[in-house]
């Protein structure tokens, strides 16, 4: 992967957290940002050139966005699918169907949706290839699982995994490289503020993975922040 300046690129889940930072520091580094998110609002000025309603969860909102994108950007370099929800946070005695399926659809679903929504617009791939980045969490590895709970989540991050592995099959003849990342455990209103690294380490680290990595040892891998690959 070249050095990530000039590109154009988007993020989902833009307007806080990991994805509110990769706009910021994607917009530091020369490209365009293209923000998603529920709420545009929500989105702080100066951190993307354009922002668009999207919710993953919705098929609706994911067709509208990708027309929205295709009609003014005929070709993404990046394209980083952060949006995602932990869910309630109960344990096995009080976990619901609702709940494994709304986090399943948000962090498993939408990004493939989103994925297959772009690339019937025709702005990933082609001479020029597109980075696909997954947000992943290592609690989505079956290796790493020793302390168990967190069934929604945990499920549904496995789930982008092997999503993930499987674009990296399918879309390599489009030129569009899939690949997964593990942002660390980072201070976010996800996890209450707890954590062990910034928003702007986390990041930091994820896109000196991009930058650092042959597209040989992004595609179909999983590496973590700090370059480490990620056991399964």
């Amino acid at each position: 992967m070249v050095a990530l300046a000039n590109k154009v690129t988007l993020v989902t889940g833009a307007s806080r957290g990991i994805g509110k930072e990769f706009c910021r520091q994607l917009k530091a580094k020369n490209n365009v940002v293209i923000a998603g998110c529920r709420d545009p609002s929500d989105m702080a000025p100066g951190l993307a050139d354009d922002v668009y309603q999207l919710d993953v969860a919705n098929q609706a909102s994911i067709d509208a966005f990708a027309e929205a994108v295709a009609s003014k950007y005929p070709h993404l370099d990046v394209v980083i699918n952060n949006a995602g929800v932990y869910g309630e946070r109960v344990g096995f005695g009080e976990m619901t169907a609702e709940t494994m399926l709304h986090v399943f659809n948000v962090n498993a679903v939408g990004p493939l949706m989103v994925t297959k929504a772009l690339m019937k617009k025709n702005v990933l791939g082609g001479k020029a290839g597109t980075t696909l980045a997954h947000i992943t969490s290592k609690m989505g590895s079956v290796d790493d699982n020793g302390s168990g709970g967190s069934y929604a989540y945990r499920a549904s991050k496995s789930a982008l995994n092997i999503i993930s592995k499987s674009l990296s099959i399918d879309l390599e003849p489009s030129n569009v490289n899939s690949t997964l990342l593990h942002p660390g455990w980072v201070i976010t209103d996800m996890v209450n503020n707890q954590g062990l690294i910034t928003t702007e380490q986390s990041v930091s680290g994820m896109l000196n993975v991009l930058e650092s990595k042959g597209d040989g040892e992004l595609r179909g891998a999983w590496h973590a922040f700090d370059g480490k690959v990620i056991p399964w």
